[in-house]
């Protein structure tokens, strides 16, 4: 399993003028707590963290280094500018490696390619499901294979195979992919629509003649 690792440092200051300046000066502040444990207020380089984010590292274990120490942590959650989409904030999980942590794990599909030309196109509703598992054994991605797939088939949760170990939390009935004819309108709704916004703007014309007459009699 690939190791990711995140240099971070103790956060004095907290609040939000505090938080403003750090992110000014390219750190994110972050908190720290696990279960029993005192919460720990950090700050991490915001190019550091966006790296390691870019290398797949948002849910998976991570080795956290703080004064010289290592500690086993998740990201629990992450916020972001609503407009620029970048890190205002970290909550880290330190976890135990001996013990079953529930985790989002991405749903990639395998065998597009090989899928029966029929016209039908792929529908994913579901692009994550969660499981559970040791730290240790998270998956990076789960597959699931769309090849034999025809138009009106699709595939469920339960049809995920999932490495020895992993345990799926999401409901096995939900549904994951699906393949669907393409939606066609017929041509009189082209039409129909053609001419109804043809007499909308005929309407939006009469009206702007009515309001200049009212203005004139008005002068």
């Amino acid at each position: 399993m690939r190791q990711y690792q995140l240099a971070a440092e103790l956060r004095q200051g907290t609040g939000k003028g505090a938080n403003r300046r750090l992110r000014k000066a390219g750190y994110i502040p972050a908190i720290v707590y696990g279960s029993g444990k005192e919460n720990i207020n950090l700050q991490v380089e915001e190019r550091l963290f966006s790296r390691l984010l870019r290398q797949g590292g948002g849910n998976r274990l991570i080795s956290l280094k703080l004064d010289g120490e290592d500690k086993a942590v998740l990201i629990q959650e992450l916020q972001q500018d609503p407009l620029k989409g970048t890190p205002q904030h970290i909550d880290f999980l330190e976890v135990r490696l001996d013990e079953e942590v529930t985790v989002m794990v991405q749903v990639q599909l395998v065998g597009e390619a090989q899928r029966t030309e029929d016209g039908g196109v792929i529908s994913q509703p579901l692009w994550e499901i969660e499981v559970a598992c040791l730290p240790t054994e998270i998956p990076e991605v789960l597959e699931i294979d769309v090849s034999g797939l025809v138009v009106g088939d699709s595939l469920q949760v339960k049809d995920i195979q999932v490495p020895p170990g992993i345990r799926v939390v999401t409901d096995p009935e939900e549904t994951v992919v699906s393949v669907v004819a393409p939606e066609e309108i017929p041509e009189e709704d082209e039409e129909d629509e053609v001419a109804e916004g043809e007499a909308l703007e005929e309407g939006e014309e009469a009206a702007e003649e009515d309001e200049a007459a009212e203005e004139d009699e008005a002068e």
